[in-house]
């Protein structure tokens, strides 16, 4: 069943307050003349599914549930207002306690078939409140002459729900996720209008908005890497790895400005450190900064990414045995490849770690100088250290033994020439 709430005050139905909205940005056709504030029985609203602070929520748990009032049924307004819930218990309870005690204070938005623009908290509120006393609540809100059937609708929709969100009241601020999946899913899938409008309505600068673009494709790519769906933006949600995803798609646009091959390997290397990040945990950022200096920036980025590809390609083998949907599914998959995330790690850490010795000459002699050592001690235990045995080896690691001296004696056969030259 779908409503027009404007033939519902028509018929009376629905009151006026009397009460005359402000706009709160510049709408084409509209004024503020030609609006008035209702208060709206509850049976006839429903929560947006469009809405920026909800939509990757509702991909998480809601499937093919379709949007509609409680007038048709109330499990898709009681999923969403249990989110709500969640997500900030104390303000909805602050919230609750402040329309039980004075009515409510301020307005809301609606569409003319009882979408929710503007106004969520106050709506889960007024419902719970009407469950509780049994008595018949109501939301005061302004009907606006628009439905989401119109591209040209839904633009203007959006820009009144940036500056409502984002400009006007004191709101909760926008997770990261969701307030990067809003920007692209408003300028690039929707093209509803440009990053330019968006960042003048949201009040962001335009290089956060084209940052946050690229935040959600580099996200589009990861969750390919891991085999999820590629909306599934939750899962990055829950795992806490935006932030290090919009490191990387920052450094990556300076360094990789016109992408290609080189891009493409550096982007599935970084993936699979963010992998062993999840796996162990830490401060992802602050890892992620110091892979990008040390490596990324740096000569040797070429050669780690050979290193450790043919590893990085076995944990892809075991991230696509079966498709992953939620984080914990992901982090059990990560569990299993423990060993492919162990190796990385390691070549990273070398790697790093001859970065640091090349700094200045006292680290390179000391480095030289340990290396040495460590083949003496091997000398002296007739090609073994420690308390190690030739009957803890198997055939094939003596022979990789075997052949990495080999490359070792020829390797400082033409490094004595070099220093020789130098002389």
């Amino acid at each position: 069943m779908v409503n027009n709430l404007m033939e519902l005050a028509r018929s009376g139905e629905i009151a006026i307050t009397g009460a005359k909205p402000k706009l709160p940005t510049t709408i084409p056709n509209l004024t503020d003349t030609m609006l008035d504030v209702y208060r709206i029985p509850l049976k006839y609203l429903y929560f947006n599914d469009e809405n920026g602070r909800i939509s990757t929520q509702i991909k998480r748990d809601f499937g093919r549930l379709k949007p509609h009032s409680d007038e048709v049924g109330t499990e898709y307004n009681d999923k969403i207002a249990r989110f709500i819930e969640e997500d900030n218990l104390a303000s909805l309870k602050k919230t609750k306690k402040s329309i039980k005690e004075k009515g409510q204070q301020v307005y809301g938005y609606v569409l003319l078939d009882g979408r929710i623009i503007d106004g969520n908290r106050r709506y889960t509120a007024l419902r719970q409140l009407q469950s509780e006393t049994g008595a018949s609540h109501y939301f005061e809100a302004v009907i606006l002459p628009f439905t989401y059937d119109a591209k040209a609708d839904r633009a203007q929709i959006k820009r009144l729900e940036l500056a409502i969100q984002m400009g006007v009241e004191e709101k909760l601020q926008y997770d990261p996720v969701d307030l990067a999946v809003d920007i692209y899913q408003t300028i690039i899938e929707d093209e509803l209008m440009t990053a330019k409008d968006y960042s003048r309505e949201a009040n962001m600068s335009d290089k956060d908005v084209k940052d946050r673009i690229a935040t959600v494709e580099l996200m589009h790519d990861f969750l390919e890497f891991i085999n999820a769906p590629v909306d599934a933006y939750y899962i990055v949600k829950d795992v806490k790895l935006y932030n290090p995803l919009y490191e990387l798609a920052k450094r990556f646009a300076i360094n990789f400005p016109d992408k290609g091959p080189k891009y493409e390997q550096t982007k599935v290397t970084a993936f699979a450190l963010l992998s062993k990040m999840v796996l162990t945990g830490g401060d992802t950022v602050r890892e992620v900064r110091e892979y990008v200096k040390n490596i990324v920036t740096s000569p040797v980025n070429d050669t780690y990414n050979d290193t450790v590809e043919d590893t990085i390609e076995d944990l892809r083998d075991k991230l696509e045995s079966e498709p992953i949907t939620s984080a914990a599914e992901y982090r059990k998959r990560l569990e299993e490849a423990t060993p492919e995330l162990r190796e990385v790690t390691e070549v990273y850490n070398s790697t790093v770690n001859r970065q640091a010795r090349g700094k200045n000459v006292d680290n390179f002699v000391s480095s030289i100088r340990e290396t040495l050592n460590m083949l003496r001690d091997i000398k002296r235990g007739s090609g073994l250290t420690g308390n190690l045995h030739f009957n803890n080896f198997s055939r094939d690691q003596v022979e990789e033994i075997r052949d990495m001296m080999v490359k070792v004696n020829i390797i400082s056969g033409d490094l004595i020439e070099v220093y020789e030259d130098e002389l």
